[in-house]
C-alpha cells in the first residue's frame, strides 16, 4: 500500500510561534489576504452611518446664583455636569420635536463628552442621513441652550419673588431685586458660543479599508493560531523516528482500520485492498525478521486497537495462504473480538491441550474456509471459565508452539490487548517474534511506556504496524473498500447469521 513518505512528522520540531509561521508562511498569507477580501467586501453589506458633530463653550464656571452670578465653583466639573444635562430627556425631547423625530430615535445616535482641559461639551450624532446627523446635532444644542435659559430665569424669578417692603428697606429690595436681574442677564445660559454642526461629505462608517485591515488580521491570528495547535498536537504526537527509536523495532506498514465491527469487514479478502497490501508488507518483514527459523510463530499485540489487530492477524494470515504456506490462526484469549469470534469452528481444547503431549492435536486445531481459502484455527476451549478465555501462559504458548511446527509453516497468535499487566508481552516470550499494532497519533509517553514494557519484558519485536482512520467518503483505498466505507460503514454489532458448513459467521 503507498506510505506517506517521512516528511517534517519523522523529526519532532520545538513547537512555537515563529516555527509555525516558517513552516506555514505561506497558509498564514493566504489567511491574512482572505481575512482582508472578506472584510473588505462585507463592508457593502454594512448600513451607511454619517455623523456630524456640535460644540457647546461655556463662559460660566458654575451654575448660576443670584448672589455670586456665575457661581465660583469647579469649572471642569460644572461642565462635566453640563455635559449630562445634555444627554437628559428634558434637552432630548426638545431636540426630538424641533426636527420630528422620536426621542428614542435621537437618545440612541447622540453622545455628549466634555473636554478635560477645556470649557467645551461636544455633541456626537451619528445617522443614516448626512442632514439627519447635523439637524439633530444643531437642535440638540439649541434645545439644551433653552433649558439652561429656563433654569436661569426660574432662579431669578424665585430669588425676586418677594413682594417689595415700603419705605428705605423697599428701596433696598428694589436695588437688590435689580442686581439680580443684571446679574442673570450677564449670565445668560452660561454658553459663551456654540459651534453649530458640519454637514458630513463622507460616511463615518462603514470604512472598507478599515473593515480589511480588521478582517486581514482576524484571519492572520485565525490561521496562525490554528497551525500552532496543529504543531503543538503533533509535537505530542511519536512521529516515525520516535517509535523506531523508542520501541526499537521499524515500522513495517500503515493499515487502514475496518470502517465496521461486522465479520465481513474484519475479514477482507480483496487482494487490490490497501489492507491487503499492508498485510503483504508485514508478512514479508516477518520472512526478513526471522529468516531461518523452521516454521517460526509470531504473537500481535495491540495498545489501542484490539479489534484492528484481529483483522489484521487475518490478513497477513490470508496473504501467506496466498502463497500456499500451511498457516495456523491462535486465539491467545483475553480479547472479546478475538478469532474464536469470527469463525464458524466448533471450540476445542484451545492451548491448554494443544500443549499437552497426551491430547491428540486436532482435539484442539480446526479448519477454517474463508475466501476460498483454508486456514488452521485453534479457537478457546470450550471449558474456558469465560466466554473470551484468560491469556495463555508463556510457557504453554512455547510448547503449543513446538506441536504447531508439525502442520503449519507459519503460526499467528492474535494476542490480547496491552493492559496495565502486560499479560501480552509476557506471552512474547513464547512466540519468535512480536509485531505490535498502534494508533497514528500514538503519543511520547505513551511510546516510551511501550519501549519500556518491550525491554522489561525481553521479547523480540520485529516491528509495529500504524492504523488510520477509516477513510469514508472520498478517500484513498480500493474501490471495494469506498463501497464497503459509503454503503454500510460503523456497524454497531456483529451481523450474526446461522452458521453454514465451510463458511465464516457474517
Amino acid at each position: 500500500m503507498p506510505d506517506a513518505p517521512l516528511d517534517s512528522t519523522s523529526e519532532r520540531s520545538r513547537s512555537g510561534v515563529l516555527a509555525t509561521v516558517r513552516m506555514h508562511w505561506v497558509a498564514i498569507v493566504a489567511g491574512l489576504v482572505a481575512g482582508a477580501v472578506l472584510g473588505y467586501v462585507a463592508s457593502a453589506f454594512l448600513p451607511t452611518e454619517y455623523t456630524a458633530q456640535s460644540k457647546l463653550i461655556f463662559n460660566a464656571d458654575g451654575p448660576f446664583s443670584p448672589v455670586e452670578g456665575g457661581g465660583g465653583g469647579d469649572a471642569v466639573r460644572f461642565v462635566a455636569n453640563q455635559a449630562e444635562i445634555v444627554l437628559t430627556t428634558e434637552v432630548l425631547q426638545g431636540a426630538a420635536d424641533a426636527v420630528g423625530v422620536p426621542v428614542e430615535d435621537v437618545r440612541e445616535s447622540v453622545t455628549a463628552v466634555a473636554a478635560t482641559e477645556t470649557s467645551v461639551v461636544t455633541v456626537t450624532v451619528v445617522r443614516p442621513t448626512a442632514e439627519g446627523a447635523r439637524s439633530i446635532a444643531d437642535a440638540v444644542t439649541d434645545s439644551y441652550r433653552a433649558v439652561a435659559a429656563a433654569r436661569v430665569d426660574a432662579t431669578r424669578v424665585a430669588a425676586i419673588g418677594e413682594a417689595p417692603a415700603a419705605g428705605a428697606a423697599g428701596a433696598a429690595d428694589a436695588a437688590d431685586d435689580a442686581l439680580i436681574n443684571q446679574r442673570a442677564a450677564a449670565y445668560g445660559d452660561g454658553v459663551a458660543s456654540v459651534e453649530s454642526a458640519v454637514l458630513p461629505e463622507n460616511p463615518s462608517a462603514p470604512l472598507p479599508l478599515q473593515n480589511a485591515l480588521i478582517g486581514g488580521l482576524v484571519g492572520l491570528f485565525l490561521v496562525t493560531g490554528v497551525y500552532l495547535l496543529l504543531d503543538q498536537r503533533k509535537a505530542r504526537t511519536a512521529s516515525v523516528a520516535d517509535l523506531d527509536l523508542m520501541l526499537g523495532a521499524p515500522l513495517l506498514s500503515r493499515y487502514p482500520s475496518p470502517s465496521s465491527r461486522a465479520i465481513a469487514d474484519l475479514v477482507n479478502a480483496d487482494l487490490s485492498s490497501d489492507r491487503f497490501r499492508a498485510a503483504n508488507d508485514v508478512l514479508t518483514a516477518i520472512d526478513v525478521r526471522l529468516e531461518g527459523l523452521r516454521r517460526p510463530s509470531v504473537l500481535f499485540l495491540s495498545w489501542q486497537n484490539p479489534l484492528s489487530t484481529t483483522a489484521l492477524t487475518v490478513s497477513v494470515a490470508l496473504a501467506a495462504a496466498r502463497e500456499g504456506r500451511p498457516v495456523v490462526l491462535v486465539d491467545g484469549g483475553g480479547k472479546e473480538r478475538g478469532i474464536s469470534s469470527l469463525t464458524d469452528v466448533t471450540p476445542g481444547r484451545g492451548l491448554e491441550g494443544l500443549a499437552n503431549l497426551n491430547t491428540p492435536i486436532n482435539a484442539s486445531l480446526r479448519t477454517w474456509r474463508v475466501a476460498k481459502t483454508e486456514l488452521g484455527v485453534v479457537p478457546l476451549s470450550e471449558w474456558s471459565p469465560t466466554p473470551t478465555s484468560a491469556a495463555a501462559r508463556p510457557q504453554v504458548l512455547r510448547a503449543a508452539m513446538e506441536r504447531l511446527r508439525e502442520n503449519s509453516v507459519l503460526n499467528l497468535v492474535d494476542g490480547p490487548p496491552l493492559t496495565e499487566r502486560s499479560l501480552g508481552l509476557a506471552l512474547g516470550r513464547g512466540v519468535d517474534g512480536v509485531v505490535l499494532v498502534l494508533d497514528e497519533d500514538t503519543s511520547v509517553d505513551d511510546a516510551q511506556e511501550m519501549g519500556r514494557r518491550i525491554g522489561l519484558a525481553g521479547v523480540s519485536a520485529i516491528g509495529y504496524v500504524l492504523v488510520r482512520p477509516p477513510r469514508r467518503r472520498g478517500g484513498g483505498g480500493s474501490r471495494t473498500e469506498r463501497a464497503q466505507y459509503e454503503d454500510g460503514g460503523y456497524e454497531p454489532e456483529v451481523i450474526e447469521e446461522a452458521p453454514q458448513p465451510g463458511r465464516a459467521r457474517a
